[in-house]
């Protein structure tokens, strides 16, 4: 099943089960995700879907880390309470095994040797970690120039 349709439904079930705060998460993620499929021309498939709900991660533990910082803990939860329910479609993280794996094949495939050639490896490498999974784009980067002998 698709991701977008998944959402749908569970935002359908909410929405039968009278959860106000759920029913109101997953419309605006849904309207994110179609805004960004709009805007983009692209078709809202599950990697369109990820990236959609990755942001919307990011932006929610921002706006903890501002509201923490202000000395607001209720908004601070309300946004504990969002992310949670946004969280739970997020696909999971790769293992650090499996991505070190994966980063050596592609730099084998492409013929890299030094941090010069990062920009040759980084392209393939996020795009076929993508499909394995969620990864955080930072610690791809500094395993890709660990490899390549940067550091």
């Amino acid at each position: 099943m698709a991701l977008i349709d998944r959402l749908t439904g569970d935002l359908r079930a909410a929405q039968r089960s009278g959860d106000a705060d759920r029913v109101r998460v997953l419309r605006t993620l849904i309207s994110q995700i179609k805004y960004e499929a709009k805007e983009s021309g692209a078709s809202t498939d599950d990697a369109l879907v990820v990236r959609v709900i990755q942001r919307d991660i990011r932006r929610r533990d921002e706006a903890i880390q501002l509201y923490v910082k202000g000395g607001r803990p209720a908004q601070a939860d309300a946004e504990r309470a969002e992310r949670a329910i946004i969280s739970a479609y997020q696909p999971d993280d790769i293992d650090g095994d499996a991505m070190e794996a994966i980063a050596r094949e592609v730099i084998d495939e492409v013929g890299a040797t030094t941090r010069r050639d990062m920009g040759k490896v980084m392209r393939p490498l996020m795009a076929r970690l993508r499909e394995q999974g969620t990864v955080d784009g930072r610690a791809v980067n500094a395993l890709v120039g660990k490899l390549l002998g940067g550091g």
